[in-house]
């Protein structure tokens, strides 16, 4: 099944009785690439008007990765990523983010979240359109994107048909498939240039928000 690269979610779940435990074992693992900035991470707690617990831990440049800062933050049931940006400048690639997060896990976090009886939890970094809406929405969209017309998009009646065939399975499901990851599949796995790819994910948020609207009124 075709599918694309997307970035990994992190979530480390357990007792609440033992997370200031948790949280000082997890600052101690630090060595190597890794260290942690205590005065970032209260200052990005701070920006964020926060009572949260927050931790930026950096790590060091890779031949797989750029300097970079992940951001462990709380919830309810303990912590998770938010995100991993680059230290210096530009944007992370799936690629790049994976790996940090998988270096994380593998030197920081997996031995010391066992041991506090936590638990790790992650996301796939490959994910296919099923991964995001139901199997019937899902076929629509194929059927869509295989008959269609690609230098012309949604265009024609017989296409057009077929295009809002798939949003309103798509808003029936309640599921919520976002404008960046449809443009993303049309035009990795489906062969849409990716301007007409942007320009049809646009479409169906707009269409989403519209079909939204007549509901709640």
């Amino acid at each position: 099944m075709a599918n694309i690269e997307v970035y990994r979610d992190l979530y480390i779940r357990g007792p609440l009785d033992k997370r200031t435990e948790l949280r000082s074992a997890l600052m101690n693992a630090v060595s190597g690439l890794w260290s942690i900035d205590i005065e970032r991470s209260e200052e990005v707690a701070k920006g964020a008007i926060t009572t949260d617990d927050v931790l930026l831990f950096r790590t060091k440049p890779t031949e797989s990765y750029p300097e970079a800062g992940l951001t462990l933050w709380e919830h309810e049931e303990g912590y998770y990523v938010p995100n991993i940006v680059p230290l210096e400048s530009g944007q992370l690639s799936h690629g790049q983010y994976n790996a940090i997060l998988h270096d994380f896990i593998e030197k920081i976090a997996a031995k010391v979240v066992a041991e506090h009886g936590f638990e790790i939890s992650t996301t796939s970094g490959h994910q296919s359109i099923e991964d995001w809406v139901p199997e019937d929405a899902a076929i629509k969209l194929r059927r869509f994107s295989g008959a269609a017309n690609k230098s012309t998009g949604a265009s024609h009646p017989s296409d057009e048909r077929r295009w809002f065939d798939f949003i309103v399975s798509v808003h029936r499901s309640g599921q919520r498939l976002d404008a960046d990851q449809l443009a993303r599949w049309l035009h990795e796995v489906d062969g849409w240039d990716e301007r007409t790819a942007h320009d049809l994910a646009g479409r169906f948020e707009g269409a989403l928000a519209l079909l939204k609207f007549y509901d709640e009124n």
